[in-house]
Parts: structure tokens; C-alpha cells; sequence
């Protein structure tokens, strides 16, 4: 039989190995929610279309909103909205901008993804015109070497070789991809007195699921000087195109870091008060509407989406 203190010292050396492990597990569990605390999911799209689908925020947006624009898309994660807008809507120029860069990273990779589909899109498009003149007697299909691979190839192995990304081209505004960039940066300006010198460059920008982050990192005056430098970045007539997030979902994110904690419990600026407050003499927006709350299979996801007016209004089509 053992003596009992060595009995007590096994039991304590476990104990404290207990502790140890559950503070490094809690440690570490602090770290990943360091890590997407600006909500940097990096599947978020994954989250919020499962599956890859449409993203259904593209049904209530209208392509003239686009074509032929110069477009920013505000934290656009990886990508995707942006690449379909530019591959879909011929906008002049469109430019991502996430604060994560790792983010961007995987944006830039996706561009081969649309261009393989864009590809693919060209090659079925020739078999049908061909399958088309063939049935008039005249035999013009593609050659086989046009016919696009099978779709089992590209899930397997990834997407189909593509052309380079060429360099934006000015004679012909609008080509994807050339149309698209994507920049880091962090949009929230570090104070006011540098609002002064924003130039209008953008007819439309997207703040779409944004809001939320940049309220929680950067406290009400954070998100305010954000709405004031868009409109200032918008050209005269431009639209802001916002989807923010309720209230009620901040709770859920305000232990993430200490800076937003302290920030949550100091909020006095809520999400219903952001459309009076872009139409107010702060910010200045003409006039705003709600164009949708498109439904979405994933919870927590059907937000509705508003359109702001800078100047004379947008006319819609």
C-alpha cells in the first residue's frame, strides 16, 4: 500500500496539470477569436451560401446600377460578390478592399476560379451556335479542342487553366478581369481631420455586413467618420449600398477581444438610427430606400438592404 502523501502528491501533479491544459485550451481559443475579430471568417461565403449557391444579395441589385462604373466593395472577405459583379455587370472598375490580408490573398486566387467558368461559359456558348448552324446544313461547329472539359475534371482538379490577369486595358472598360482589384487596407480613417482631403472617386459603394465590425472595433465614431469619408468618396449622384447588421447580433461577438467589449457597452449609436443619420446634415445623403431583404438558407442572414442617394437622385430603370 502506498504511503498517503505520495497519494496526494500524484493527485495534486494531476490537478495541476488539469489547470495548465485548460488554461493553454482557453488561451488558445482567445487567440482564434483575436483572429477574426474584424469578422474575417475566411468561410464566411461558405456560412452564408451553403453549398457555393448565388449569393442572394445580387437579386435585388440591378446591373445599370454598374455598368460602366467605378465600384468599391467595402470588406469584401474572398471575394466573391465583387468577382461576380465585375464578371456579370461590366463595371468600368471595381475594387475590393478587406483589412485582412490573408483575405485578399485568396481573392486574388479566386479570380482564376471565374475566369475558368467564364471560359467555360465561352466554350458551351460556340457548341450551341454550332449545334445551331449545324442543323442549317452548314457544318461550323468549334473545333474539338474547344469543347470545354468536363465538369467532373475542374471539381476534381481544380479550376481549368486560364489566361493570365491582364493589366486593365483602356480601350476596353469593363473586360473581366481585367475590371477588378483588391487592396488591403483598413477604411476607418484614424481621425476626422483627414476626411478633408478625400476626393470623390466612386459611383457606387458596397457596405454590405460591415457595419457591425467596424462598430465593435471602432465605437460609434468609428462607423460615423466610415459613413462620412463613402460620402465624400462618392462622385455627385453616386449610391451607397448598405446592408448592416440588427442590433441584437452584436452580443454574440462582444467578448472577442477587450477593445470590443469596452466598445459594446459603450454604444449609443444603433443600427436604426443609421439611415436618419446619413440623410442628416452630418453626412448628407439626399434621399434613401430599402430595395430588399433577399432570403437567405442560413440563419441569422436575412438583413435588409438599403440604397442612399448622393445629390441629384439615382435614377432607376
Amino acid at each position: 500500500m502506498g504511503a498517503p502523501g505520495s497519494a496526494a502528491s500524484a493527485s495534486c501533479a494531476r490537478g495541476g496539470a488539469g489547470t495548465h491544459r485548460r488554461r493553454r485550451q482557453q488561451q488558445q481559443q482567445q487567440q482564434q477569436q483575436r483572429k477574426f475579430q474584424y469578422g474575417n471568417y475566411n468561410k464566411y461565403y461558405g456560412y452564408r451560401n451553403p453549398g457555393w449557391s448565388e449569393d442572394p444579395r445580387v437579386r435585388v441589385l440591378r446591373p445599370e446600377w454598374f455598368r460602366g462604373k467605378a465600384v468599391l466593395d467595402l470588406g469584401c472577405n474572398t471575394g466573391h460578390l465583387t468577382l461576380t459583379l465585375a464578371k456579370n455587370w461590366q463595371p468600368a472598375r471595381v475594387t475590393g478592399l478587406d483589412i485582412d490580408g490573408a483575405l485578399v490573398h485568396a481573392a486574388r486566387q479566386n479570380v482564376r476560379h471565374y475566369l475558368s467558368e467564364l471560359a467555360a461559359e465561352e466554350a458551351r456558348r460556340r457548341r450551341r451556335e454550332g449545334a445551331a448552324e449545324q442543323e442549317r446544313g452548314r457544318d461550323l461547329a468549334p473545333p474539338a479542342a474547344r469543347h470545354p472539359f468536363p465538369i467532373s475534371l475542374r471539381i476534381c482538379r481544380g479550376p481549368i487553366a486560364a489566361p493570365p490577369v491582364a493589366q486593365p486595358a483602356p480601350s476596353a472598360p469593363g473586360d473581366f478581369p481585367a475590371n477588378v482589384t483588391f487592396v488591403q487596407g483598413n477604411y476607418v480613417l484614424p481621425n476626422d481631420e483627414l476626411l478633408v482631403s478625400q476626393k470623390p472617386e466612386y459611383d457606387v459603394i458596397l457596405c454590405l455586413s460591415m457595419t457591425k465590425w467596424v462598430h465593435l472595433n471602432w465605437g460609434d465614431a468609428g462607423l460615423q467618420r466610415l459613413f462620412k469619408r463613402v460620402y465624400r468618396h462618392l462622385q455627385p449622384g453616386g449610391i451607397f449600398i448598405l446592408e448592416p447588421q440588427p442590433w441584437a447580433s452584436y452580443g454574440k461577438r462582444k467578448k472577442l477581444t477587450e477593445t470590443i467589449y469596452k466598445n459594446y457597452y459603450s454604444i449609443r449609436f444603433k443600427p436604426d438610427q443609421f439611415s436618419s443619420y446619413l440623410t442628416g446634415p452630418e453626412v448628407g445623403f439626399s434621399s434613401y430606400e430599402l430595395i430588399g431583404t433577399p432570403k437567405s438558407s442560413s440563419k441569422g442572414f436575412q438583413r435588409p438592404i438599403y440604397l442612399f442617394h448622393k445629390g441629384p437622385s439615382f435614377a432607376r430603370k
